[in-house]
Order: C-alpha cells, then structure tokens, then sequence
C-alpha cells in the first residue's frame, strides 16, 4: 500500500502533464488544500505512457460589457464643387433676369420705332403731296407767266424780287423794267429787249439771254448766268452769259 500512494501520484502528474500539452487551458480552478507529504518511496518501474486525456473544459467568457450610446450623426458638408456650383447656377438666374429686363426693353423699344415709323411714313406721304401740289402751282405759275408774256407790256414795269424762274419770256419787251432783285434763275430771255432795264442784284444764274438786247443795261452786283459777279466782270455780264 505504501508503495502504491507514490506510484499513484506519479500518474497523476504525468496524467496532468499530458492533459495540459494536448488540450485548451481551461479556466483556473481553485487551488485545493495543500495535502500532506507522502513518504518518499522506492523508485518505481517506468510505467507505459497512457493515453492522452481529454481536453480540460473551456472556462466562461466574461459578459461583454454593453456598447455606448452611438453619436448623433453630424451636419453633411457642402462639397466644394457643390458650393462652385451653387455659385455659378446663382450667377446665371441674375444673368437669365438682365436677359428677360433687356428682351423687355427691346420689345419697348420696338413699339416705339414702330410709331416713329408710322409718323414718318406719314409725313413722307404729306411731303409727296406737297412736292406734287408745287409743281402743280409752278406748271400753274408758267402758263400765268407764258400768258403775260404774250399779253402784258413788261416795258417800265416794276419787278423788284420777282420771282421769274424758269419763265418763258423769249421776244419780251423788258426795256427800262426794274428787275432789280429779281429770281430770272433758267428764264429763257433770248431775243428779249432788256434795253435799259435795271438788272442790279439780280439772279440771273442759268437764264438764256442770247440775241437780248442788253444795250444800256444796268449791271450791280448781278448774278450772271455763269454764277460769276457782274462786279468781277468789269460791271457787266454781256461776257458771262
């Protein structure tokens, strides 16, 4: 018996020694009472190795402590493209504004340009009618004048600033008369006895006077039919016709 207590434990060392190699360390039990010291005993015959124990029970894991309060998500940020692009689509509302504020101006502007036209067309008709209506009265005026021509004595007669432009008054007995001003511009005055007369500051630019008789006539700051001065001309205009 007494030799047995020793092999015994000497097994349960090796028991426990192999238990520990092949298997998962277990939880630590509680240390046992310190038992009491056998008897040294004779050295005993090498036993054959047992088979390997069975694995030591896993301990407990310990209670997972409970997760904190998850944070309140915080504000998403602009990004930065974002924010050049909320520049940018505000520029162009103000631009899109300017646009509509100038459309509508030219719209104005328009119906203005369109009354002015009409008032201008008007106008224009009105400036026709009395274009037509003077030309009327100066055929009106010739034929006065070409019938005058034919009837009345133009001798001594008083034609202070006359207004005998373009008139016939070809064979016309002018002498001693006072054209003194008289608009004679293109009259045709050939073959006419201008004898005497006072032509002084008279116009006589692009008036016909050949083969008038212009002996005596008094030339003053006349007009020649040439548009030159009798003044320039030696006081005359027989030279510049």
């Amino acid at each position: 018996m007494n030799q047995l207590k020793p092999m015994i434990v000497v097994l349960l060392m090796l028991t426990s020694a192999l238990a520990g190699c092949a298997g998962t360390d277990g939880a630590e039990g509680i240390p046992g009472p310190q038992g009491e010291t056998g008897e040294q005993g004779p050295q005993g015959i090498q036993g054959e190795t047992g088979p390997a124990g069975a694995d030591g029970q896993d301990g407990m894991d310990g209670q997972d402590g409970m997760d904190g309060q998850d944070g309140m998500d915080g504000q998403d940020g602009i990004d930065v493209n974002e924010s050049r692009i909320a520049d940018l689509e505000a520029e162009l509302a103000s631009k899109d504004a300017t646009i509509a504020i100038l459309l509508g101006n030219i719209s104005d502007m328009e119906e203005e340009l369109e009354a002015v036209d009409n008032v201008i067309e008007m106008y224009y008709m009105m400036f026709v009618q009395i274009q037509n209506d003077m030309n009327d009265l100066e055929s009106n005026m010739m034929h006065e004048i070409n019938w005058v021509n034919n009837t009345v004595d133009w001798a001594y007669m008083d034609l202070t600033g006359a207004h005998l432009e373009y008139a016939d008054l070809s064979n016309a007995d002018l002498s001693n008369a006072n054209l003194h001003y008289a608009y004679l511009h293109y009259a045709n005055l050939s073959n006419a006895n201008l004898a005497d007369a006072d032509l002084s500051n008279a116009v006589l630019i692009g008036a016909t006077l050949n083969g008038a008789d212009l002996g005596g006539v008094y030339w003053h700051d006349t007009t020649c039919p040439d548009g030159t001065n009798s003044d320039d001309n030696g006081y005359t205009c027989e030279d510049n016709l």
